[in-house]
């Protein structure tokens, strides 16, 4: 895999040589999506076979890196440059640690993509860059609140699937008033036409940053925008963006109206509800005091 193409690391990774692991590795540390350290542990410098120590370019071949990919590099308090991967020091072996170290750390500073390494960004005016950077960023953005307004949704689906099925306690249905029934009734009809409305969204919202051209494009800033290495045909690259942008904006305005609407519905189906028990439960008290007047006479 292309340097490029590696996911940074939230974990050190293991380096192996012919199976054994000879190190770990962390690949683009926060911040710098060109670089990458290693670990060597301190039981590797105090074997007597010198075929089992390391140099750079052991830990390089390792990682799938080649020696002319380097930039630079640092260990302890020496700092060497690549030299297009002629440095004879890529081939020396590894200083010990100090004794009370538990592992030597060698970071490891590549050369950025071919584009940026001849001078290509310089063509690009820095607000070009700032432009592409806050689409992406406005996108994240975008995308959050969907992601929230997901969350929401599905809770309110529940709850609306609820209040649908929910069924009248026996007192109630002896007590309530038809009207009040009809009207409850009617409020609970409304759900058959908003739960798809909802499930859409749910589904859309839950596949919008799966869809190829959305990784792509995530590919893109990670790869060029960010480190800002100049690509082919940038504003054709910016449009699409800016169509990606607007498409979340008009999903994110679709779930904020469906929501408002599921959320009206339930609001009405628990109104009619409560407006439904409390007559009922007025009338069943009326009846009540209607016998206990009627039993005065007997």
């Amino acid at each position: 895999m292309n340097f490029s193409e590696q996911a940074p690391s939230n974990e050190w990774t293991a380096v192996k040589r012919e199976g054994e692991e000879i190190a770990v590795a962390w690949f683009k540390p926060e911040g710098e999506p060109f670089t990458l350290v290693f670990r060597v542990p301190q039981e590797r410098f105090e074997v007597d076979d010198l075929s089992q120590q390391l140099t750079l370019e052991d830990l390089l071949t390792a990682a799938a890196i080649s020696n002319e990919e380097v930039e630079s590099w640092q260990h302890l308090d020496e700092s060497h440059s690549g030299m297009d991967g002629t440095n004879p020091e890529l081939k020396r072996l590894l200083p010990s640690p100090p004794s009370d170290a538990t592992h030597l750390t060698v970071a490891v500073r590549l050369k950025l993509p071919a584009a940026r390494a001849e001078g290509g960004e310089q063509d690009v005016p820095p607000e070009k860059w700032q432009a592409l950077e806050a689409l992406w960023r406005a996108i994240l953005g975008i995308e959050a609140g969907i992601d929230s307004l997901r969350h929401s949704m599905e809770s309110l689906r529940n709850e609306m699937e609820a209040e649908f099925r929910r069924s009248l306690a026996a007192e109630d249905k002896l007590h309530a008033l038809q009207a009040d029934v009809a009207l409850w009734n009617k409020a609970k009809s409304r759900v058959h036409y908003a739960l798809p409305k909802a499930r859409e969204f749910i589904h859309r919202a839950t596949w919008a940053q799966t869809v190829p051209e959305r990784k792509r494009l995530e590919e893109l800033f990670r790869t060029h925008i960010e480190p800002r290495a100049s690509f082919p045909q940038m504003d054709q690259e910016r449009e699409k963006l800016e169509h990606l942008q607007k498409d979340r904006q008009v999903l994110a305005a679709q779930g904020a109206t469906v929501y408002h609407e599921c959320r009206g519905i339930t609001s009405e189906i628990q109104r009619t509800l409560s407006t439904l028990r409390r007559n009922a439960a007025d009338r069943a008290r009326g009846k009540r005091s209607t016998s206990r007047e009627k039993g005065k006479y007997f």
